[in-house]
């Protein structure tokens, strides 16, 4: 059994010291076969072949391929301000996160319910631009609960506070703006 061990261990040594790259492979001439030619940069041969001083890939915070250049600046209360130097008169549509926030009853207001195709996924997330358009200040979920694709708004702790929003919603022409009775994230 030692033996065995001994020759297995000495037969992959042997092997692995006579190792070619993955290019070096493909690239063989071999009589009565064409010829591969292979261009590439040394950061995609070191990530192919494994190589141990490749590049790591850095984040940049600067959207440069657009022009357009985004300022990150944290404060002390470690939250995370962008300025986008482009449009300034743009509506932010990025997720909203309640950090900190807690659990309790409260309302929102259900503005779609579809099924659980692509198409109701791309209604519900359309919705859900219309309404970060006309309450930017309103926390807008759009989520998968099985069998279908809503799209909600707000945390309101009273039934009052929601069919404030609700009448200005149907206004809006979303006629079927429901009000919802359920658990709210607040702070």
């Amino acid at each position: 059994m030692k033996r065995i061990t001994i020759a297995i261990i000495g037969l992959c040594a042997a092997l692995s010291g006579n190792a070619q790259t993955y290019l070096d492979h493909v690239q063989q001439k071999q009589v009565g076969q064409g010829t591969v030619t292979v261009t590439e940069s040394k950061a995609v041969d070191d990530l192919v072949n494994g190589t141990a001083d490749a590049p790591v890939a850095k984040e940049s915070h600067k959207g440069e391929s657009n022009g357009n250049s985004i300022h990150r600046n944290t404060e002390t209360t470690g939250k995370s301000q962008e300025t986008d130097n482009a449009d300034p008169t743009a509506i932010d549509t990025s997720p909203k996160m309640i950090r900190n926030g807690y659990k309790v009853n409260g309302y929102r207001i259900q503005v779609f319910q579809g099924g659980n195709t692509r198409a109701d996924r791309t209604k519900a997330q359309q919705m859900g631009n219309s309404i970060k358009a006309l309450y930017p200040d309103q926390p807008v979920y759009v989520h998968f609960y099985s069998p279908r694709w809503t799209c909600r708004m707000g945390n309101f702790r009273t039934y009052e506070e929601a069919s404030m929003v609700l009448q200005g919603l149907k206004s809006a022409g979303f006629n079927q703006a429901t009000i919802l009775k359920g658990k709210i994230t607040v702070q």
